[in-house]
């Protein structure tokens, strides 16, 4: 991975778009960055606390490199709980009226997340399951072939199709060649167009390689995103730059004590 002169504290302007170099538990931080923004959507795939790049190891070899993904590193369900809690807590006071979360995560902690869904305030809705084209490689007897999405709301959410079915059907990268657990931007466009309009504002606090930016610029969302890893903060603003040739413009930085 290159490297970058990126540092914490970083806030770009891609188009509508921003990012965000820092860490999104961080309350005065993220409201600095959210400022006057009311986000109707949190569409978002949170380390899953399992230590996904070292987990992997030899499972990985000869494919491409990835940087360890912050704050992946083991957690008991109890410190997976109190991370989830305090993320949400950061947001909350600058959601839309009418707002929604979809959240990836694992079959090792969605329990700890739900639990600090709830204890956030969150409504929890439902599972979502998005199933692929291939199974994983990995240490587990049952290799898997799916990933879970939380579904909830703080208070009042909106649907915008009568209805939708549970189980997600499309296929994975064929290669991560951003980030060890990117998303594929048809799903994130989905959901996006499931949970808001177009001109709306949608929350990414763990943006990653850059993908829900993509599924935004392409769905015309406004997208406000953070990213712990400066280094992922540049792949992502590199990948939006070429795809889209919209450059990114440097503002003043917030603090981020």
């Amino acid at each position: 991975m290159k490297k970058t002169t990126i540092t914490i504290g970083s806030v770009f302007r891609l188009g509508d778009h921003i990012v965000a170099c820092g860490d999104s538990t961080n309350a005065a931080f993220v409201a600095q960055v959210i400022g006057k923004a009311r986000p109707t959507l949190i569409l978002t795939d949170p380390p899953y606390g399992v230590n996904y790049v070292e987990g992997k190891g030899e499972f990985l070899k000869g494919k491409t490199k990835h940087e360890t993904i912050l704050n992946d590193h083991t957690q008991s369900d109890d410190e997976y709980r109190v991370f989830t809690r305090k993320w949400l807590e950061a947001v909350r006071p600058f959601l839309a009226r009418k707002n929604t979360l979809y959240c990836f995560n694992s079959d090792r902690m969605i329990f700890a997340l739900r639990e600090g869904m709830q204890d956030a305030g969150w409504h929890f809705g439902q599972l979502i399951v998005w199933i692929k084209n291939q199974a994983i490689l990995g240490r587990l007897d049952y290799m898997p072939q799916h990933e879970l999405l939380a579904y909830g709301w703080f208070g009042v959410h909106e649907f915008h199709k009568s209805k939708d079915r549970s189980v997600i059907v499309y296929p994975k990268p064929s290669r991560s060649r951003h980030h060890p657990t990117e998303k594929p931007i048809g799903i994130l466009r989905h959901l996006l167009l499931n949970s808001s309009r177009v001109g709306e504002y949608v929350y990414e606090p763990f943006l990653g390689s850059g993908s829900l930016l993509l599924a935004a610029e392409q769905t015309k969302r406004r997208c406000i995103s953070i990213e712990l890893s400066s280094s992922y903060c540049a792949v992502a603003i590199e990948r939006f730059e070429k795809l889209t040739g919209i450059k990114a413009e440097a503002l003043p930085s917030p603090s981020h004590t």
